[in-house]
């Protein structure tokens, strides 16, 4: 079968999404790498402290137990850095993605970055794949599950966030939703902002959300947001079915 160029459902100029797609993958692995030595180093270092009992005198099967737990919670994270083939922007095809792992991994790291540990991840997936660019599919997850984290109101005595999908027809609705602080009027056009090029390097409030509506946009799908001050928000992503043989301009 011939291969088939994705449509597109606006305007959107084709170079400016592949340029925010590529910016949106540098600040990714920029944010990561930064947080992956701060790790590493922090790790090391305590486990050297604890073989060397700095952190006070503590006999020898507990300061085993401490360093294995630390060796254990790198060994994680490092597992985490591990990344199905095909996930470059640059070779964004569509395959078959496992939404779950996905899911869980891009929420682990959004966790960590954004020291939400207290937050519980609730999936409700009406399948457990979708055939769909996978590279693209990360970076609007990505994006919206940090605005999720990002937002969220320490007050309450249970933080979630959930992922929704269900299967249409004609394609895919993700929602992400929140308990969280939601967002005030003025920020809430934040969908709204000016798309240009190198969006994340002059990110300010909301622009990563823009730009994932640009890329979602340019996919022929849509993007819309509800949200209340003190009453969490609602992002939801509707993506068009595309064939295994489609490739992204």
């Amino acid at each position: 079968m011939a291969e088939r160029k994705a449509r597109s459902g606006s305007n959107v100029d084709p170079l400016l999404a592949y340029v925010a797609d590529l910016e949106l993958e540098v600040d990714r692995l920029r944010k990561q790498g930064q947080f992956v030595q701060q790790h590493v180093r922090t790790a090391l270092k305590r486990i050297q402290d604890l073989g060397a009992d700095k952190l006070g005198a503590k006999d020898n099967v507990r300061r085993l137990a401490d360093i294995d737990e630390t060796a254990k919670e790198l060994g994680e994270m490092l597992r985490d850095l591990q990344e199905a083939p095909g996930y470059h922007p640059a070779h964004d095809q569509v395959i078959a993605i496992a939404v779950r792992p996905l899911a869980e991994q891009v929420f682990r790291w959004q966790q960590r970055l954004l020291g939400a540990g207290e937050v519980t991840l609730r999936l409700d997936l009406g399948s457990d794949y979708v055939d769909w660019f996978p590279a693209r599919l990360r970076h609007i997850l990505d994006n919206l599950i940090s605005n999720s984290l990002k937002y969220r109101d320490p007050s309450k005595a249970e933080l979630w966030v959930q992922l929704t999908l269900r299967i249409l027809p004609e394609g895919y609705e993700f929602c992400v939703s929140d308990n969280g602080l939601g967002l005030p009027p003025p920020q809430q056009h934040m969908l709204e902002l000016f798309y240009r090029t190198g969006p994340v390097r002059a990110a300010g409030v909301g622009v990563g959300l823009a730009v994932v509506k640009l890329l979602v946009e340019q996919s022929a799908g849509s993007l819309t947001m509800t949200s209340g001050e003190g009453k969490g928000s609602s992002l939801v992503v509707f993506l068009p079915r595309y064939g295994i043989d489609d490739f992204l301009t």
